[in-house]
């Protein structure tokens, strides 16, 4: 059950961040290509078939802990805080869809609230409004970011350099929320250094951040390396960047994964001493 869970929470999670990052890159990087566009609301698509199936195996697991069954037991999940917030999802992602059309900044503003919701659906929510608002701020930072990454990925090339330059800014400023709203989710769920190494959830947070860590590296090859190159008309510097930043996309992948399995974890700070 966990690892469906933990499978469905991936794609959810992958989804989001590629339908919300590529609305915030059109507002705030580039207008999409016609290829970036398709994977946008295919992602769009996908939410539409994991947010039911999520409800589905959510029920599953309510009626092997109750035993209550049929319209009782789904009247009883949709009363419960993760329901409520399901249901805000499932309608929001409606309305997003409904709205394709509107002007970018709003489309991504839109996008930006309803990613609200699933922060406050996660374990985050489960200690407060406070907790809940970081880790949207950290979704929202992660979305700027990666979202940004695949649809730089999928412009036609040659990439513009000042193209380039935007995603340069617009994934340091991603960084600069990124990183202590990280360290603050950490802090609030793993209270105590032992828990890092005697708590599953602690050992697949350490795996995170080790793989964080190379996705850090790579960014500041980009940062630091090809897009400076690129300003300075280095012919092999666009080649490099957009092999950089395809091998980002490949590991942020692996590290949405360990976020979602964190998201099926049970939180250590329950077991401290």
């Amino acid at each position: 059950m966990n690892a469906a869970l933990a499978a469905l929470g991936w794609a959810d999670l992958a989804a989001t961040i590629l339908l919300v990052g590529g609305l915030v890159a059109a507002a705030l990087l580039v207008p999409p290509s016609a290829t970036g566009r398709r994977w946008q609301w295919r992602a769009a698509a996908a939410l539409g078939l994991v947010l039911p199936a999520e409800f589905g195996l959510t029920a599953l697991r309510m009626y092997e802990v109750s035993g209550v069954h049929g319209a009782t037991l789904v009247v009883d999940l949709l009363r419960t805080r993760w329901g409520l917030l399901w249901l805000g999802r499932s309608a929001g992602l409606a309305a997003l869809v409904a709205g394709r059309r509107l002007p970018p900044g709003r489309l991504a503003a839109v996008a930006a609230a309803w990613l609200l919701l699933r922060s406050f659906q996660g374990h985050a929510g489960a200690h407060g409004a406070l907790p809940a608002v970081i880790d949207w701020a950290h979704l929202l930072a992660a979305a700027a970011w990666l979202g940004g990454l695949v649809q730089l990925a999928l412009l036609p090339r040659p990439v513009p350099v000042a193209v380039a330059a935007r995603m340069r800014i617009q994934a340091t400023a991603a960084l600069a929320v990124l990183l202590p709203a990280g360290a603050y989710a950490a802090f609030v769920h793993v209270r105590h250094l032992h828990l890092l190494a005697g708590s599953p959830y602690g050992r697949t947070l350490v795996v995170k951040l080790g793989v964080v860590g190379v996705l850090l590296t790579l960014g500041a090859t980009n940062h630091f390396g090809h897009v400076p190159a690129m300003g300075r008309g280095d012919p092999e510097a666009e080649a490099r960047l957009v092999r950089a930043v395809r091998l980002e996309v490949v590991v942020a992948a692996v590290v949405l994964a360990l976020t979602a399995l964190l998201g099926v974890l049970p939180m250590p700070h329950a077991h401290a001493s």
